[in-house]
């Protein structure tokens, strides 16, 4: 009885989203903006080498882009320096999401 018990509670433990994390971004602000980003190993945002995939992408206003981090990297992103204005390769500075395993989280842009 007892081993029936224990198998069944280590099948709950083995269950949930594993080493990856979720990252939720939403634009609040902006009508249209453009989007870059990493999941990267490193936490200096701008150490290329580091990165495990890179995406660039247009979000509008209250809507989200969810960043799949697989084994729970940083998460970096920015967006155009002038949204309003938008000049290709202007963009702002890095913000980063320290992530861990099996975690989800939201944040404005």
């Amino acid at each position: 009885m007892w081993f029936a018990a224990l198998l069944l509670l280590s099948a709950c433990g083995s269950s949930g989203s594993g080493q990856s994390a979720t990252l939720i971004l939403n634009d609040p602000s902006w009508d249209r903006v453009n989007v870059e980003a990493v999941v990267t190993k490193s936490p200096n945002c701008d150490n290329r080498e580091a990165y495990v995939s890179t995406q660039e992408f247009v979000m509008t206003k209250n809507k989200t882009q969810r960043i799949e981090a697989p084994h729970a990297e940083n998460v970096c992103w920015r967006h155009d320096r002038n949204p309003n204005n938008p000049t290709p390769g202007d963009w702002s500075g890095w913000s980063r999401a320290t992530m861990f395993p099996g975690q989800t989280f939201e944040t404005d842009l």
